[in-house]
């Protein structure tokens, strides 16, 4: 075996020996790979269910009777003989890694290639509970490098399955149809930044229930061939997609594949008419892919409104060269030079009205030298510069931005100078579009701009349903503050800009997230330094009952983005989520300070109410390493957990946060397989409580010292035996209605949860400091 081979056996027994009870281990053994002159006849065909979510307990979306179902049912059990019905009520199939219900054999790659088939029929795919499919299900015939360490049973509650990743192909039907799906770029077995998954349809005839069709997945010398026969119709169709390179199914372990049937997520399938048939493989090495070649690429970041003569001109080249520039086909600057991956910046002289600026520039380096010419169009409308742009809910387009004359929101955020205001006058907007602060309208560090409601007014921004988002801000340097964003059809707020300041803010009622931080491309080009604070979430619902978060930043999220003093409460999913993906790459370091996470799970009218979703503050994703630091924070009656890792191993900073009352654990942060536990985080001063009998005790993998006062499962204590007994060592352990704010909109704590003056919470802590998030109340008599 290579070094990369043993290395890759070390991590894969490691996974064995954590993931997997004695009673699994003989299963292990036997995914060897068979003895090469094996005949397909003579295999016997396993199951094996593995891979995040596909824990006995995962409850989402799932009917309470079918909870922890994952299972192949076949007529003749380590055969494909007859049929093999396959429901999973688990798992996913995400782009970095998968959950899987896999009715399969395995083979030697060096040895087989084959031809599987079968006639598919799915019955049901999607959710039973009226939930909408939310993407992650499917069901079909897959090869795969390896499989996951099967899933524990017993396993303890929360301790659910982590990623499972492999290099695969598959004939897979999805919620819009069959398709050939494939991931390449894994070398590591719990997911690879990097790893591309791609999906090509396979036909266009769509989710076909109770019709079965024939898939077929092939591995020959040098490609795998997945393809789908439709034969319903008066002329039967067949639909193919090809991967090149026989050898993907080697980068992790070179000398097995897992070859068979699988269902995940949500799904219930037969597949009968199966057959299996192998041949010799003389497997050749994939072609060498080139290395990428940068393109040339020449991009403006010019605004087409202007509330000033003296315009903002920018642009971005991907080599270095030079720029000329035109106004209405004059030359105002000509061979000014351009350095690669770094910003131009001029200021122009424009006249008012409408002006056409043309860029040519002119490449020195690259693959291809020829001139690249980019235009825009401007108009420039001068308004008051010394005073705020006021805008109202009857605001024209032709208003001069004061009371008397408002304008529209579209037109005074493309028209408003840096340094200026924006100003809303009290009153219910719904505009007709998302409001989009592209880059091009960015703000500066000394002067960034402002899009505010006026002093005292109540301001709401109504999405209709009908706007993806209400405000995109993807440029920087904005501050946003005092509205409130409601009845989106995704996001309140979405965001990729950097330096922003979003304050006083609350996000209500809509389809997705209510305020969502995320980036796309490469890390350095992720949101950064970006402040959310005083500002409110909740009753934020989407169609699948499973994404929307009070507060997101996921999904690309760069270094020193802060959230503080902000309450996520009443929200369908959590509080707080942030999640990355395995395959885009951990988000930066993201710090949580005195927020307030509650009855996040259910609506605040009793819908979902005592649903098995809805954590607090939940802090990572997919087992990517990230150092989050979560400062003063509280969390209460949640659906599910105050504060939970959600299998980020990173070595996460906890201080002088609470937890109380919430409906599994109020601090959950998992051992993790590919980790040791002094790897993960730092816990200090942090408190956790439970007013009623609660046998779950908190679960907390790394460096825990005894300034925190967990809860074992009885009592609340220090490791050197100090008991909390709620109703001596706190003023209130009632909740209030609502969290009061001072005239600066900071959170104001009321009794809840407040350690009293005996209480030895109050000096327990590091240097005899307070445990937990709220501070002690004072002295009785007013001493200190």
């Amino acid at each position: 075996m290579s070094s990369r081979g043993a290395t890759t056996a070390v991590a894969l027994a490691l996974v064995g020996a954590l993931l997997a009870p004695p009673s699994a281990w003989a299963d292990a053994e036997q995914e060897s790979a068979p003895e090469p002159d094996v005949q397909a006849e003579e295999l016997e065909w396993q199951e094996i269910t593995f891979g995040q979510s596909t824990d006995l307990d995962f409850s989402s979306n799932v009917l309470p009777e079918k909870v922890g179902v994952n299972h192949a049912v076949p007529d003749e059990p380590g055969t494909i003989e007859g049929e093999i019905f396959m429901e999973s009520r688990g798992g996913k199939l995400a782009p970095g890694h998968d959950g899987l219900t896999f009715y399969h054999v395995t083979l030697d790659p060096n040895e087989h290639n084959f031809v599987l088939e079968a006639e598919v029929t799915v019955h049901q795919l999607g959710p039973e509970t009226g939930a909408n499919p939310n993407g992650q299900e499917g069901a079909g015939l897959m090869v795969r490098d390896l499989n996951g360490g099967p899933r524990q049973d017993p396993m303890l509650e929360g301790f659910e399955e982590v990623p499972a990743a492999s290099n695969y192909a598959s004939t897979t039907m999805l919620r819009h149809g069959s398709v050939g799906m494939t991931r390449t770029g894994v070398t590591e077995p719990w997911g690879t930044v990097g790893s591309e998954r791609s999906a090509t349809d396979l036909g266009r005839h769509g989710l076909m229930i109770d019709e079965p069709v024939t898939m077929r997945l092939e591995r020959t010398d040098d490609a795998f061939l997945m393809s789908t026969t439709y034969t319903h119709l008066d002329e039967p169709e067949t639909h193919t997609h090809e991967l090149e390179g026989a050898d993907w199914v080697q980068d992790i372990e070179p000398d097995l594949m897992t070859v068979g049937f699988f269902a995940s997520r949500n799904v219930a399938v037969t597949f009968s008419d199966a057959s299996l048939t192998l041949s010799d493989a003389d497997t050749q090495p994939r072609p060498e892919q080139p290395e990428p070649v940068t393109p040339v690429a020449f991009d403006l970041r010019a605004p087409e409104h202007s509330d000033s003569t003296d315009y903002p001109f920018a642009a971005s080249a991907s080599y270095p060269g030079t720029v000329d520039v035109a106004v209405d086909g004059e030359t105002v600057l000509a061979g000014e030079p351009i350095t690669a991956e770094e910003e131009f910046t001029a200021q122009l002289e424009l006249p008012e009205g409408a002006s056409t600026i043309s860029a040519t520039y002119h490449p020195a380096d690259g693959p291809d030298l020829s001139p690249i010419t980019r235009g825009v169009d401007v108009t420039v409308r001068e308004f008051r510069d010394d005073a705020p742009l006021v805008v109202s809910p009857e605001g024209t387009p032709e208003g001069d931005g004061t009371e008397e004359s408002p304008l529209d929101v579209h037109t005074a955020v493309t028209h408003v100078l840096p340094g200026q205001e924006v100003q809303l006058l009290k009153g219910d907007y719904e505009p007709e579009s998302t409001i989009s602060l592209s880059p091009a309208y960015s703000g500066t560090a000394e002067e960034p701009k402002t899009l505010t409601a006026a002093e005292d007014a109540e301001v709401t921004l109504d999405g209709r349903s009908a706007l993806q988002q209400i405000i995109r801000l993807d440029a920087d340097h904005w501050v946003i503050s005092d509205m409130e964003l409601t009845r989106s059809a995704g996001n309140g707020l979405r965001s990729s800009g950097s330096h922003n300041v979003v304050d006083s803010m609350v996000f209500s009622h809509n389809g997705n997230s209510g305020f969502q931080l995320t980036g796309s491309g490469d890390s350095e080009d992720w949101p950064a330094e970006n402040l959310i604070v005083n500002s409110e979430a909740h009753d934020n619902r989407d169609p699948a009952d499973i994404n929307a978060d009070g507060f997101a930043a996921k999904l690309g999220v760069g270094p020193g983005n802060v959230f503080r003093g902000n309450v996520a409460h009443h929200n369908i999913d959590d509080g707080w989520d942030l999640y990355n993906r395995t395959n885009e790459g951990p988000n930066f370091p993201i710090t949580l300070e005195d927020n307030i996470a509650h009855h996040n799970g259910q609506l605040s009218d009793g819908y979902n109410a005592g649903s098995g979703v809805g954590t607090g503050f939940k802090v990572g994703g997919e087992g990517l390493p990230v150092d989050h630091v979560l400062a003063g924070n509280l969390a209460y009656a949640n659906n599910l957990d105050g504060f939970s890792d959600n299998f980020n191993p990173g070595r996460l900073e906890l201080t002088n946060n609470t937890a109380v009352d919430n409906a599994r654990y109020n601090y959950i942060f998992r051992t993790n397989p590919y980790f040791e536990p002094e790897e993960q985080g730092v816990f200090r001063n942090n408190l956790s409580a439970h007013t009623d009998s609660h046998d779950r005790a908190d679960q907390v993998s790394g460096d825990v010292d005894a300034s925190n006062v967990l809860y074992d499962g009885s009592r609340s204590q220090t490791s050197d035996g100090q008991r909390l007994v709620v109703q001596r060592d706190l003023v209130s352990a009632t909740p209030p209605d609502s969290h009061a704010r001072d005239e600066d909109g900071a959170l104001v704590h009321g009794d809840f949860a407040r350690p009293t003056f005996h209480s030895f919470l109050t000096g327990g802590g590091i240097d005899g400091g307070h445990v937990g998030a709220v501070e002690p109340a004072g002295h009785p008599g007013g001493r200190d």
